[in-house]
């Protein structure tokens, strides 16, 4: 099973936990009287699309690649994601959504086979 099929549900849980924090439907019809809307959802589908080429990215790279190749996968990907968010007003990926997907990257880099040095060398996204 490839990378990115082994981390799409994931993938899908974590879009789906935004979508429900952009649409406020987690709330009660009386807790949405004073409740802003944190950003527009319809921004979620790019998101995802970067994403998803992310974790196909895993695939495309060498079995127990070097923390060089880590790197240039996903450094490109960190900058598409950071460009994102700032086009949405930093409102999206926040720290706590940044900590979860340096968790997923980091699982799905080093299901590459990466060693431990490599895996030091991985990036973050801050």
């Amino acid at each position: 099973m490839s990378i990115r099929a082994t981390y799409q549900p994931q993938i899908d849980e974590f879009m789906s936990n935004l979508e429900s924090f952009a649409t406020g439907d987690y709330l009660n019809e009386d807790e949405k009287e004073f409740w802003d809307q944190p950003f527009d959802p319809k921004a979620l589908p790019s998101l995802r699309t970067i994403l998803e080429r992310l974790f196909d990215a895993f695939d495309a790279i060498p079995d127990d690649p070097s923390g060089e190749q880590l790197k240039g996968t996903v450094t490109p990907f960190f900058t598409e994601l950071e460009a994102f968010n700032r086009k949405n007003a930093d409102a999206i990926l926040e720290p706590e959504e940044k900590q979860e997907l340096n968790e997923l990257i980091s699982q799905a880099a080093a299901d590459t086979g990466a060693d431990d040095e490599a895996l030091g060398e991985l990036p973050e996204l801050d």
